[in-house]
């Protein structure tokens, strides 16, 4: 069932003068896409069919905020009342691969639900029919699963994109980019688990450098990006600017995720409680937290796998009680002043195209602000 879609991020408001059928057609067309899947599979083999049903379903929800800002940065630099079909199928992609690192991110982080739904690896029963394996065999049964439909998804992703009928040197600067955006994303994630396994406690420059690689370069820049590759607007606007203020916003975008991971409402997350505290993630809040008097308490229960909500309300206390939460949020709100000092600068020369990117830089930013989850 397609439910209408928020023009902003975590539906934090309905602003980001996008008019919500544009977005309701890319879900629309993810939604087509995986029930073709599940079509096509059940003539192979009906566990890979199962395995698209429950793809499908735990996709069902997001806000499409990557696919916005693609349209968003196109109708904003171009000034044009409508998307047009080979923006669309951009914005599709951007979804897709989005999708595709959802999947394979739950693999990493062990996660078993994803907004609010049994995800892959927690839908073994599903999969094999009933309670057939134990946990460990479960578990990696699971996690192939999320592995291989990542995979599918992340090659549809790119065959999307194959298929727009656009120029070919249009089609080779959207592939590059996407590369760009990939390699960087799995630079920082893999730093992510990094940081999370060393012996030795890592610097808060370091922290926030994974934090900006693994989130900056395809949530923010990517999509802004492929909307202004395909405005045309690449030899106009700055492309040292656009990187500043995608590193900044993308940075903040990490740290609220980070904040809410520990402070914000559980049940509204959508994954289940404390998990980046279960999962002994090295987040700005940890590295903050190192070498404060609540440390060595503190430490005991990072990294638990079976951690409880009491435990981990008790690891939030120790974390607020360290000071780490407040100097985190005084960060986030350096990261916002740094891309906003971006945005304008984009619009700095006073040309249609670059003020009216500019202006909706800013409101972008005004939304990311208000985001509570």
């Amino acid at each position: 069932m397609i439910r209408e879609p928020l023009a902003s991020p975590r539906g934090q408001g309905s602003d980001f003068d996008l008019a919500a059928q544009q977005l309701l057609e890319v879900r629309r067309r993810i939604e087509e896409f995986l029930a073709g899947r599940v079509a096509a599979a059940g003539a192979i083999d009906e566990g890979l069919a199962t395995l698209w049903r429950i793809t499908a379903r735990s996709a069902e929800g997001g806000k499409l905020f990557r696919p916005a800002l693609v349209m968003q940065a196109y109708l904003s630099y171009t000034g044009a009342a409508e998307v047009p079909e080979s923006v669309m199928e951009l914005a599709t992609a951007t979804e897709l691969l989005h999708l595709a690192f959802l999947t394979h991110d739950d693999v990493i982080d062990n996660d078993t639900m994803r907004r609010g739904e049994l995800n892959l690896l927690g839908s073994v029963e599903e999969i094999v029919g009933g309670p057939e394996f134990d946990d460990e065999r479960g578990n990696r049964l699971g996690q192939a699963a999320a592995i291989l439909v990542g995979d599918l998804l992340l090659s549809e992703a790119h065959l999307r994109v194959a298929r727009i009928d656009q120029p070919h040197a249009v089609r080779l600067r959207v592939l590059d980019a996407i590369e760009r955006a990939l390699a960087v994303s799995v630079a920082g994630e893999f730093s992510d688990v990094s940081l999370s396994v060393r012996s030795d406690h890592p610097a808060l420059a370091e922290v926030l450098s994974m934090s900006s690689n693994k989130t900056s370069a395809y949530t923010v820049l990517l999509p802004l990006e492929l909307g202004l590759i395909a405005a045309g607007a690449e030899s106009s606007v700055d492309a040292r600017l656009i990187a500043q203020f995608s590193d900044a916003a993308g940075l903040a975008f990490q740290l609220q995720d980070d904040l809410f991971g520990v402070f914000g409402d559980q049940h509204k997350l959508g994954k289940a409680p404390y998990s980046d505290i279960r999962e002994g993630k090295f987040t700005a809040l940890i590295a903050l937290a190192c070498g404060t008097p609540v440390w060595g308490e503190l430490e005991s229960l990072l990294g638990d796998p079976m951690l409880s909500e009491a435990d981990g309300a008790k690891a939030r206390d120790l974390i607020d009680a360290s000071g780490s939460r407040a100097a985190v949020e005084q960060e986030l709100a350096a990261q916002f002043s740094r891309a906003r000092a971006a945005a304008r600068a984009v619009g700095a020369s006073g040309r249609e195209g670059e003020r009216n990117l500019a202006e909706m830089l800013e409101r972008l930013l005004m939304l990311l602000e208000r985001r509570t989850s």
